[in-house]
C-alpha cells in the first residue's frame, strides 16, 4: 500500500490486489458489502493521519479507479463545508468506480521515460502516446496493443518509473499537450538508442 498527500484536503491511496486480499476484500466488496468498505476507508483514513497528518473533522468522499492487474487508486476527499459526522455516517459513500483495461502512467521527468523505454522494447513493447502537462509526462497504453506481452513483467518495469495515473489519458490530451500519437516506445528508442539499447545515445528531441 502506498499514501500520498495531493491537496490539503486530499489523499490518493494506491492499494494492490494482495493489500486487499490481506484485509479480506475484493474489487466485488465495493459494490456488494458496504460496511466493510466503510471500515476499509475508516482504517485508510486512520493510517493517513498517522502517516501524513491528514486530520478529518467531517464526511469523506471517496473515488476509485481499478488498475488492470493492479489493485485500485483511491482518492478520498474532505468535505470541509460539513460539520461533524456520527461515526457511522463519516464516510460519505458517493463512490465512483472506474475499471479499465487500458493503462496510463504518469512520469516526473522526461529522463524516466528515455530510462524506462530502453527495458520496454527488450519486452517487446513498442506502443505508447506520449503526453505532458504542467511539467510531467504521461505514456497511455492502450490494452489492444500490449495484451500479448507479460502483464506482469510489464507492470513491474513501468511502475519502477512511474505512477498509474488515475485520470482519463483524454482529458490530459484536451488540457496539456500530446508529443507522440503511436509507438512511442518504438520511436523514442530509435532516437535515444538507435546504436545500442544498452547505451543511451546522446540525442536532443523537439518536444
Amino acid at each position: 500500500m502506498r499514501l500520498e498527500r495531493i491537496a490539503a484536503n486530499k489523499i490518493k491511496v494506491f492499494l494492490t490486489f494482495d493489500d486487499l486480499e490481506e484485509r479480506g476484500l475484493t474489487m466485488d466488496d465495493l459494490w456488494l458489502d458496504r460496511p466493510r468498505v466503510h471500515q476499509l476507508f475508516r482504517e485508510l483514513v486512520m493510517e493517513a493521519d498517522q502517516l501524513l497528518g491528514f486530520k478529518v473533522d467531517g464526511a469523506l468522499s471517496v473515488e476509485v479507479f481499478s488498475v488492470p492487474a493492479q489493485g485500485m487508486v483511491i482518492h478520498i476527499s474532505k468535505n470541509e463545508e460539513d460539520t461533524l459526522y456520527d461515526d457511522d455516517d463519516m464516510i460519505e459513500m458517493d463512490i465512483t468506480v472506474d475499471e479499465r483495461n487500458d493503462l496510463f502512467y504518469k512520469f516526473k521527468d522526461f529522463e524516466a521515460v528515455i530510462q524506462l523505454v530502453r527495458t520496454l522494447k527488450r519486452l517487446g513493447v513498442k506502443s505508447g502516446k506520449l503526453l505532458s502537462m504542467n511539467d510531467y509526462y504521461y505514456l497511455y497504453f492502450p490494452y489492444t496493443t500490449i495484451k500479448k506481452v507479460n502483464m506482469d513483467s510489464f507492470i513491474a518495469i513501468v511502475s519502477e518509473y512511474a505512477d498509474v495515473c488515475p485520470y482519463s489519458h483524454v482529458a490530459v490530451e484536451e488540457h496539456g499537450k500530446l508529443l507522440m500519437k503511436r509507438n512511442a516506445v518504438d520511436r523514442l528508442a530509435t532516437i535515444f538508442y538507435k546504436d545500442n539499447p544498452d547505451k543511451q545515445v546522446e540525442k536532443q528531441i523537439d518536444l
